[in-house]
């Protein structure tokens, strides 16, 4: 009797365009964050909300960035469950949550406080951190960790 491979689907985090330990971006300040996010999405800020996750290693060096959500102009849906795998799946050690705000209003919301909540309680279930939730467009940023919010 032929034995028949059984077939099933493979999960698996690939970095594209990896850098060297030495030479990866540091963040310090949000800052650092909102200019990592402005150069390479510029195309897309003032077009519709992406939800957008920054993996970091132990020394805040950016291990790779996940669009995670890219939806209508006015509203986001972030599932958190999709924050949570991107940061298993690296083995990071914190991650920094940015929404881009097509508008330019980036007071933060109610929906906004309590995403932040629950992010940073599901990610407290495998050791990682939520280092910051950042709302910007391409002229400013608004940082929960700077106003005190994480």
């Amino acid at each position: 009797m032929k034995e028949e491979l059984i077939k099933v689907p493979v999960v698996e985090l690939v970095y594209r365009n990896n850098t060297k330990p030495s030479k990866r971006y540091k963040i310090v300040t949000a800052k650092d964050v909102h200019e990592l996010l402005v150069s390479p999405f510029k195309a897309t800020i003032e077009h519709h909300i992406s939800t957008r996750v920054i993996l970091l290693n132990g020394r805040n060096q950016v291990l790779g960035i996940s669009t995670i959500n890219e939806g209508a102009l006015s509203y986001n849906i972030t599932d958190i469950r999709f924050i949570v795998q991107l940061a298993a799946l690296s083995n990071c050690k914190s991650v920094i949550v940015c929404i881009n705000q097509p508008s330019g209003d980036i007071e933060p919301t109610k929906q906004d406080d309590e995403l932040v909540q629950q992010v940073k309680i599901a990610l407290s279930y495998i050791d990682v951190d939520l280092l910051d939730h950042v709302l910007y467009y391409e002229e400013g940023y608004y940082s929960y960790s700077a106003n005190g919010k994480i």
